[in-house]
């Protein structure tokens, strides 16, 4: 028992080390708006797992110092995180406003229970309110619970909906990915369920004779440690004008992953277009030209390639290329670049040549900009990986 406690105390330490780390580069860099919201992030968290390291130890004044400033963590945490991966994306104008006003549950408990609290813990007074507070503690902390993972869901759709919206305008992702902070917000919902899970069964069955909090606290250090390491070097994700006025609605554009020849080559209008937008003589010129640029100049083999690119060349505006492939189209400029390379990848492997190259630098060659970006995008639409493609067609070759 004694080894596990030091263990616990090593841990704790290291994290809050961690966080105060975090917090220190983060002030002594020149920081952007989202990154002082890691601020108070790394912050908050330090002051949450100071609480259970004073708990452990029963220390009173550091546990009430605690509480001041880490009491609340899913009140204030969960609209950060929602907000701090808004701003990567959308000006801080559209941020500022309705992160104070949801914080306001967060404000209300630090002012009137946090702050009574923490003077109760740590002086050892206010008694009558402190024995309130520990019948009301289980409910205090569920509500917590649930405003937290509200805003995690919230995080989950508009990353949907950013990813949708990124594909319209840039053929590769690279390092505007951001994938990484689904693994934090799904990280995150998972420990809080564990934590709600346990608090239901001691409200109904004896208490748990070891501290479930502590496994909490050690999930919760491994999420703060990602989101440090991920987050404080994640550059703000510039976009289109028109695609933030996308991001700001509650509308998104659906996207289709059908081969862009068939797209192309198709003279069908699609039922819903808009009405006052493109003549069908505009659409057949404007198909006409798309084509060339792709299919003769080979723009796809450019693995910088954006929508505002291609739309300069076609003669009109991003805004109107993106209404093109999505209404008429009916195909992302994501899908609509990545198609075309991996037809020409597929045509490569199947060429006399193909055994003089390899697969990444065909790939290379065809306007990929990584391997593993590759090897992704090429499993997603053909149903295998390259190595496995290249097989089957020698060995179709072997067998005709």
């Amino acid at each position: 028992m004694e080894n596990w406690k030091i263990f616990i105390d090593f841990v704790l330490i290291a994290g809050m080390s961690l966080l105060g780390l975090f917090v220190v580069f983060l002030i002594k860099s020149k920081i952007n708006f989202s990154q002082k919201l890691l601020i108070i992030f790394f912050a908050n968290a330090f002051f949450f797992l100071l609480y259970y390291y004073a708990f452990l130890h029963k220390i009173s004044f550091l546990a009430g110092v605690a509480i001041l400033f880490g009491h609340g963590m899913g009140f204030l945490l969960g609209p950060v995180l929602y907000y701090q991966l808004k701003s990567l994306v959308l000006p801080k104008s559209q941020i500022v406003k309705p992160l104070l006003l949801s914080l306001i549950p967060f404000f209300l408990l630090k002012l009137f229970i946090s702050f009574p609290l923490s003077i109760a813990v740590a002086w050892n007074t206010f008694e009558t309110f402190h024995n309130y507070y520990v019948e009301a503690d289980i409910y205090i902390n569920q509500t917590e619970n649930l405003y937290f993972i509200i805003y995690l869901v919230m995080s989950l759709n508009f990353l949907k909906k950013f990813n949708k919206l990124f594909e319209e305008s840039y053929s590769t992702i690279g390092q505007n990915n951001l994938n990484w902070y689904k693994y934090l917000i799904y990280g995150f919902i998972f420990i809080i369920i564990i934590d709600v899970l346990c608090t239901v069964y001691e409200l109904f069955y004896p208490m748990i004779p070891w501290n479930i909090g502590t496994l909490v606290a050690f999930g919760l250090i491994g999420m703060f440690v990602y989101l440090g390491y991920k987050g404080m070097f994640q550059s703000k994700i510039l976009m289109p004008e028109f695609l933030l006025e996308k991001l700001s609605d509650s509308s998104v554009s659906p996207h289709s992953s059908e081969i862009v020849e068939q797209q192309i080559d198709s003279s069908d209008f699609k039922s819903n277009k808009p009405t006052d937008s493109f003549s069908p003589e505009e659409v057949d010129e404007l198909k006409m030209k798309l084509k060339e640029l792709l299919e003769d100049q080979k723009l796809y083999r450019d693995e910088s390639l954006n929508l505002t690119e291609l739309a300069d060349k076609m003669g009109i505006s991003n805004k109107r290329l993106s209404e093109l492939l999505n209404q008429y189209l009916n195909i992302s400029f994501y899908n609509l670049i990545n198609d075309y390379r991996i037809e020409e990848v597929k045509e490569r492997i199947k060429s006399e040549e193909a055994e003089k190259y390899t697969l990444l630098s065909i790939a290379f060659d065809s306007g990929f900009q990584s391997k593993a970006s590759f090897n992704r995008i090429f499993k997603q639409k053909t149903g295998f990986s390259p190595s496995e493609y290249r097989k089957r067609n020698e060995s179709s070759k072997v067998l005709y």
